[in-house]
């Protein structure tokens, strides 16, 4: 048993997790603390130091392991013996830990020299704790390493409090409370008892600290639960929305982001979408919803159209077709539940332009609110203030990348976020998010976030403030640096960034090198030309619906 388990865990520790939320207001803090106080009695659970558990805090994948080994009743022979490791980013306090687990086979971290710093999901514990219960996820074998969720509740290692879309090391408290009484595969022997008959802590110290019904009365175990999931997915848009255990969807990023997604719903713990919204028809917004549709099913499907001429579309229809209810084309001040949040369609098909069609929505939960826009530019912009939509929102994910075409000073004054995500891909040639779109956010008094510098993006709110966390850090100096300027002879498009753009010579259309149309033009009409966007439009040549910024 001990070798497969370490021959499962090779698997599971070389693969990079997405850090998760910070601890939402609504969870009992002084509860958690009593429990972790308990496993700590028990030898099972250490804090940060000898006063802080650092309960509101994602747990590393150190931590995870070595959580792991105690729970297999291994840190014993883990600190008493003497191993060795090829990795240089290893603390020195964790060496034995780590190299109990190089040398036992239970980990070969992420490459030859590093065993990887980054943070451990609700998936990898949750399929930690179910290996050291006797359950294999081996081709044929109980679950798999990438969803241990419907065994892990079936088998009670899984409490309706446990959070698994911010998962923290308060979570990894209650799953491991949650695991002592639980029998171990094909045995009559529960985890607890494992535990003691190695020596791990006495009956006595079990009876004296443990109590089972204590999950079942948790505080915040039936309260209420609101993250967004800001999905870094290059020069694209996702997001994805959790309240008390129901999701929504917004976009998808690029086809290429279809695995993506797909790994997201999946870690996640979601067991079916909700909702799902394609904010327009561009690829970048629909192009990865195939995955999500290949992982789960949904029960409605908005966009703002049924029909658009790419093969990127045509998938998303058909897969929302025949997963996700079909497409339905909503309308202004249509409403929708998700959890004890109130979603609003506040803009659609607001102007000719494609990017103009886009579904404007709100998210409404307690006294917080979330204004997504797709791309939605002046035009759009203009007709929801006309229309006198109440734009006012806590976070706003800022329109068309940081484009210069959205985000309208009239617009930002009605919406006066205190934060604003853009989703924006590194290095990008259109030049997001641009500095004039920046200083406009700025001069709102907004926090800006940024997935090209920040990576993924996680809000969880309480209903009365927001809390963010990113899976990486930047600092304000570089996240009000704008990736270009706006161009006098060019309003409202990016410029002088030099690219090689492939030219349809017959429709004087100009496109990316990985636009997919570029790829359909015929060698006699395919011309290419190396200089900036402003020089083009002014030789005659327009953006293609895909690569207008």
């Amino acid at each position: 048993m001990k070798k497969v388990i370490a021959m499962l865990l090779c698997l599971i520790l070389c693969i990079s997790v997405v850090p998760v939320g910070a601890l939402a207001a609504s969870r009992d803090t002084t509860y958690e603390e009593t429990l972790a106080s308990d496993l700590k009695t028990l030898g099972l659970f250490q804090g940060v130091s000898d006063t802080d558990f650092a309960l509101g805090r994602a747990p590393t994948r150190t931590e995870a392991l070595i959580m792991l080994i105690r729970v297999l009743g291994k840190e014993s022979d883990a600190l008493n013996g003497s191993w060795n490791h090829p990795f240089t980013d290893v603390a020195g306090w964790a060496d034995r830990y780590v190299g109990y687990a190089y040398e036992t086979g239970l980990t070969k971290g992420v490459s030859d020299t590093q065993f990887g710093t980054g943070t451990a999901n609700a998936a990898m514990y949750l399929t930690f704790v179910l290996r050291a219960l006797g359950y294999s996820d081996q081709t044929g074998g109980d679950f798999t390493w990438d969803n241990p969720f419907s065994l892990a509740k079936q088998v009670g290692i899984l409490p309706d409090c446990v959070q698994t879309s911010s998962f923290l090391r308060a979570d990894v408290v209650l799953v491991s409370y949650a695991a002592l009484p639980v029998r171990l595969k094909n045995s009559p022997q529960t985890l607890a008892q494992k535990l003691m008959d190695e020596g791990v802590f006495t009956q006595a110290a079990f009876d004296a600290c443990y109590d089972r019904s204590a999950l079942d009365t948790y505080p915040s175990g039936g309260g209420s639960t609101f993250s967004v999931h800001f999905i870094d997915v290059g020069q694209a848009d996702s997001a994805l929305v959790e309240c008390d255990g129901r999701y929504m969807l917004i976009d998808g990023g690029n086809k290429a982001d279809s695995s993506r997604i797909y790994s997201v719903l999946q870690s996640t713990g979601v067991e079916k979408l909700d909702i799902v919204v394609g904010t327009h028809a561009h690829e970048d917004h629909i192009g990865g919803l195939p995955g999500a549709f290949s992982y789960t099913t949904a029960d409605m499907t908005l966009c703002p159209v049924t029909d658009y001429n790419s093969d990127a579309f045509a998938d998303f229809a058909r897969y929302a077709q025949e997963k996700g209810g079909g497409i339905t084309v909503p309308s202004v001040g249509d409403t929708y539940s998700l959890g004890s949040a109130e979603v609003t369609i506040l803009g659609v098909n607001g102007g000719s332009d494609t990017n103009d069609t886009s579904i404007v929505l709100k998210v409404q939960y307690g006294e917080t609110s979330f204004l997504f826009t797709g791309d939605a530019e002046r035009e759009a912009e203009q007709a929801m203030l006309n229309a006198g939509a109440d734009l006012s929102a806590t976070v706003l994910k800022v329109g068309h990348h940081g484009s210069d075409t959205s985000t309208t000073y009239p617009f930002l004054r009605e919406v006066m976020p205190q934060y604003a995500v853009i989703s924006v891909g590194a290095g990008n040639s259109y030049g997001h998010p641009t500095a004039g779109a920046l200083s406009r956010l700025r001069d709102a008094g907004a926090t800006i976030f940024r997935t090209d510098l920040q990576g993924d993006i996680f809000a969880v709110s309480d209903g009365k403030t927001v809390t963010f966390t990113t899976s990486k850090q930047a600092s304000q100096e570089e996240i009000l640096q704008g990736a270009g300027s706006t161009s006098s002879s060019d309003p409202g498009q990016q410029n002088p960034i030099s690219a090689t753009y492939v030219l349809n010579t017959n429709t004087m259309k100009f496109h990316y090198a990985d636009c997919s149309s570029a790829q359909k033009i015929s060698d006699k009409n395919k011309g290419y030309y190396t200089g900036s966007r402003t020089e083009l439009i002014q030789l005659g040549y327009s953006p293609c619906g895909i690569c207008k910024p």
